[in-house]
């Protein structure tokens, strides 16, 4: 087992217990803040709101975030709510995150589809007062307070190096994916790099396009496991090239000999890895991510962290730009525990 994973399970335990700390230092007696009411508690009231907003809102992945979200908010005793545009449309996308800022909520978690076009609605949400954070995928021109992500890069690399160990250094491997969004893209070229430098026996022999729904990523792989006969393996970077590829595999009686490896660990994710269709994979944090989204929300809004007197009054980001929350093998020996988490 390569030492990536290790690394980045390092960076997430340093950065969430660098965030309990701060939130904890003030009902501890600790450092003073902003505020001597009881304001500097973690006592919320459940007229607070505090959205969680994605793209694509029906995607698995989003499920096991807002379920760090809500749980966050239970603690906190404040109101939870989620949002997000069903389609994959950046102008969709954008268009339900201003929707969600003309209700002047207390705090909103949003994933960026586009970094781009994201700047501008989250630049409003924070000039407005709205403390913003930013998960999964950033926009980093934006003022948002923080992010909260996996490094993909890295992430690639780890899924390049587990499977290039399973398949011995050597062999053909074709890459499915969702092509034109920055924090996938990261994760494939992490994946290119790696199997390069580390595992020049192993050819990738073409990345292609999975689209935004399941037949489209069935039909991309169906056409890769066509175009390259001995295919040893499939990496699909999300639960819809998976689940395309999985349908390709079948279909083209590889099933068994084809190795598919993935990411992430929504619930058909986990099944398939159960039922040995899926040889493993690397996920990210989602729960993390959604988890201390909220708590940093709270921290923002309620100025119970204080890095430096008045912060808000010199426009001083009071939280870390920056958060890894980590990536984590599962595979055939440890994702029961994953598949009986949050039941």
């Amino acid at each position: 087992m390569s030492t990536k994973k290790w690394s980045a399970r390092a960076a997430l335990v340093a950065g969430a217990a660098a965030i309990a700390l701060a939130l904890s230092a003030c009902t501890a007696g600790g450092s003073t803040n902003e505020s001597t009411s009881a304001e500097g508690t973690f006592a919320g009231s459940e007229s607070e709101t505090y959205y969680m907003v994605t793209f694509l809102s029906g995607y698995p992945f989003w499920k096991e975030t807002y379920r760090g979200f809500q749980d966050a908010a239970r603690q906190l005793g404040v109101t939870a709510q989620y949002a997000g545009a069903t389609e994959y449309d950046v102008n969709a996308a954008v268009s339900s995150l201003e929707q969600i800022i003309a209700k002047k909520p207390d705090g909103i978690a949003v994933t960026a589809m586009d970094a781009d076009a994201y700047v501008a609605p989250i630049d409003k949400a924070v000039d407005a007062g709205i403390p913003t954070v930013t998960f999964d995928s950033d926009a980093p021109d934006s003022k948002r307070a923080a992010f909260l992500g996996t490094g993909n890069y890295a992430a690639g690399a780890e899924v390049a190096s587990q499977l290039g160990e399973r398949l011995d250094g050597k062999g053909k491997v074709g890459v499915v994916t969702l092509l034109g969004q920055t924090n996938i893209n990261d994760r494939v070229r992490g994946f290119e790099e790696t199997l390069e430098s580390e595992y020049p026996g192993i050819e990738i022999v073409d990345v292609v396009d999975a689209g935004s729904d399941e037949t489209s990523a069935g039909s991309a792989a169906s056409n890769l496991i066509k175009a390259n006969p001995g295919l040893d393996a499939i990496f699909a970077t999300t639960v819809t090239a998976e689940i395309g590829s999985l349908t390709a595999i079948d279909e083209s009686g590889s099933a068994g000999e084809l190795k598919l490896v993935t990411f992430d660990s929504d619930e058909v994710t986990l099944k398939n890895i159960q039922a040995g269709t899926v040889e493993f994979s690397v996920a990210q944090g989602p729960y993390h991510m959604g988890y201390w989204s909220m708590m940093m929300l709270y921290a923002v809004k309620h100025k119970t962290v204080s890095p430096v007197d008045d912060w808000s009054t010199y426009g001083i980001d009071p939280l870390p730009p920056m958060v890894d929350t980590g990536a984590f093998l599962i595979d055939a020996e440890n994702v029961d525990a994953y598949l009986n988490t949050g039941k």
